[in-house]
Parts: structure tokens; C-alpha cells; sequence
């Protein structure tokens, strides 16, 4: 099944979710304060979990989510997750991206409604699995035209 499609499924389960008036299902995150390894216990309580990494943690199924790291200009929020599993999610969620025009200090803010697809999961160096593509569909075009974006996303807690 081709993005759009999943997309497509995707945004279809979430209306029909919440028309019924089922909540959302949310997790809390899972919080590293430091790049050291983890304990063995914190090893066993991720165990079988897949995670995201928003900047400086490592998050499961987050309401929340910062694609910009360093200048935080686009983050993703109210996120409702369709589904999420080892191989790849699926949701929808508010985008709100930096025009960065005429330059990102002063840019006005693109917010759309986009589906998002998290994907190919890898093991981190302290044996955490972590997505790191995601790919996101917006409802309508962005200001510069594009109405889909492809990124990569961080592998290990920034610094």
C-alpha cells in the first residue's frame, strides 16, 4: 500500500475514532536525562518498545513532536495515533513550519493539518529501536507549494 493510501486509511480511522467520541490513544514518554547508556532497567522497561526521538529524549507515541531541533521551526502537535508498531505509525497531527520568509527570524508560520508516517526503525547505539524517517502529507499545500515532505529523523539524543 502506497503513502497515500496509508494516508488516506489513516486520516479515515482517526474521524471515525474520534466521531465516536473514543479518546485518543497516548503514552507518556520515556525521559533519558543523559546520552549515557541506559541501566539494565531502563534496558528491560524499553524492551519490544519502539520510540521517536524528540531532541534531547526518547519518546513513545508522543502528543508532541520537534522536527527542528536546532531552530525549532517545525514541530508537530495534538498528534492522535492511528497505530503504532515496530515496523511503522501512522496519525495525524497540527504542523506548524517556519516560512522563513523573508528570512526564519522574522517568518511567518505555514499551520496544516498532516498525516504522518513514521518508518524504518533501527537499534541505537544503547540498544533503544528508534524511527528515523518520517514522511508527512499535508492537507493542503504549503506556502512554497510542497504538499509533501520526507525527513530524516535524529538516531541519538542531541548533546
Amino acid at each position: 500500500m502506497g503513502f497515500v493510501s496509508q494516508a488516506l486509511v489513516a486520516t479515515l480511522t482517526v474521524v471515525a475514532l474520534t466521531s465516536c467520541g473514543s479518546p485518543a490513544q497516548t503514552s507518556g514518554s520515556t525521559k533519558s536525562a543523559t546520552s549515557e547508556a541506559p541501566s539494565t532497567q531502563e534496558n528491560e522497561s524499553s524492551a519490544g518498545k519502539i520510540f521517536v526521538i524528540d531532541c534531547n529524549e526518547f519518546v513513545e507515541q508522543p502528543q508532541e513532536l520537534q522536527l527542528y531541533c536546532a531552530d525549532g521551526g517545525h514541530q508537530l502537535s495534538k498528534i492522535m495515533w492511528v497505530s503504532w508498531s515496530a515496523e511503522s505509525t501512522f496519525g495525524l497531527a497540527t504542523s506548524t513550519k517556519n516560512t522563513c520568509d523573508p528570512d526564519c527570524a522574522s517568518g511567518n508560520y505555514d499551520v496544516r493539518i498532516a498525516t504522518l508516517l513514521l518508518a524504518e526503525p533501527i537499534e541505537t547505539s544503547d540498544g533503544r529501536m528508534v524511527f528515523t524517517r518520517i514522511a508527512l502529507k499535508y492537507d493542503r499545500p504549503l506556502s512554497d507549494g510542497q504538499s509533501e515532505e520526507y525527513l530524516d529523523l535524529p538516531t541519538e539524543l542531541m548533546p
